[in-house]
């Protein structure tokens, strides 16, 4: 128990003083303005997509005489979109009806930027999470942490720290939305545009789990953080590419679960049961990809 406690205790105090530092880097800032970016894009897209449909629909339905077509005309343009977004959502779903259904539930607008996140931070990760350890074996700083705590508690250390990173430039990307839709939408529900976004919060850091977990790989592979960048992107894109095959291949969709990929979807079913299980295959998925790179990582000379 005391070993387990030491463990726990050195990885949180790892956590805390990467995340400190990973704070005031250049990374954390590249990072951060990225997934604003891309934030404020698609809450922008969805804005100018809302306004080109209503004014498309207005000047349809202004240019009939008759009041009755115009009342039936609005009521068929209502039920046209209405099926339009119920088939995207049955698209985005995977072909569930019970999580398309639940997906309906979120405003839409939330709901866009949370699959585009999700979409995103495969990629934004790898692109700045790379070096959690391949940076301290380059610079051979981990010899001077190996001397106080276990190599084991160093590499969850660092985990903690990218995911509470992801988590806390995650919060910040709520703001454009909340900014432009209230901004430009003239019916934008604030409070439950907000509570929707919280509600994605923590999906989008579990799912920063599943991601790391090939990252963190990656990293304690190679020493050089060149390397460990462009073995990182290689991972995540022969990864994509399997879960893409499995996908569509009868027989092994199983072998989409070995990707972070196949663990968007579910975050949104309406049990929480599955949600849960989702969320321990992120866990799970990160455990094992971290426990191969640590295999080379625990014998290397530091």
């Amino acid at each position: 128990m005391a070993t387990s406690s030491t463990f726990l205790r050195d990885a949180w105090l790892i956590a805390g003083f990467d995340l400190r530092e990973s704070i005031r880097t250049r990374r954390a800032l590249v990072l951060a303005l990225l997934y604003l970016l891309v934030a404020s894009i698609t809450s922008y897209i969805y804005v100018e997509v809302v306004k080109l449909a209503q004014e498309a629909a207005s000047e349809v339905i202004g240019g009939m005489g008759d009041a009755n077509e115009q009342l039936a005309a609005t009521a068929a343009a209502g039920a046209a979109q209405d099926a339009g977004y119920t088939g995207l959502l049955y698209v985005i779903a995977g072909g569930d009806n019970v999580i398309a259904g639940h997906l309906a539930t979120y405003p839409a607008m939330v709901l866009v930027f949370a699959w585009f996140s999700l979409g995103a931070l495969p990629w934004l990760i790898s692109l700045t999470s790379y070096d959690l350890v391949a940076g301290d074996l380059h610079q051979r700083t981990v010899r001077f942490v190996a001397l106080r705590t276990s190599r084991g508690a160093f590499v969850l250390g660092k985990l903690l720290s990218q995911v509470l990173l992801v988590a806390m430039i995650a919060g910040l990307g709520m703001i454009p939305v909340l900014v432009i839709g209230g901004a430009f939408l003239p019916r934008f529900d604030f409070l439950g545009s907000f509570l929707a976004l919280l509600a994605t919060w923590p999906i989008l850091a579990l799912f920063a789990f599943a991601v790391l977990g090939p990252v963190a790989c990656a990293s304690q592979l190679v020493r050089g953080p060149g390397a460990a960048r462009a073995l990182a992107l290689f991972f995540l894109f022969v990864l994509w590419i399997l879960g893409v095959w499995a996908a569509f291949t009868p027989g092994l969709s199983a072998l989409q679960y070995l990707t972070p990929f196949a663990y968007k979807t579910l975050f949104f079913h309406p049990d929480l049961s599955y949600r849960l299980l989702n969320a321990a295959g992120c866990a799970a998925l990160c455990a094992g990809y971290t426990w191969l790179g640590f295999q080379v990582f625990r014998r290397r000379d530091l």
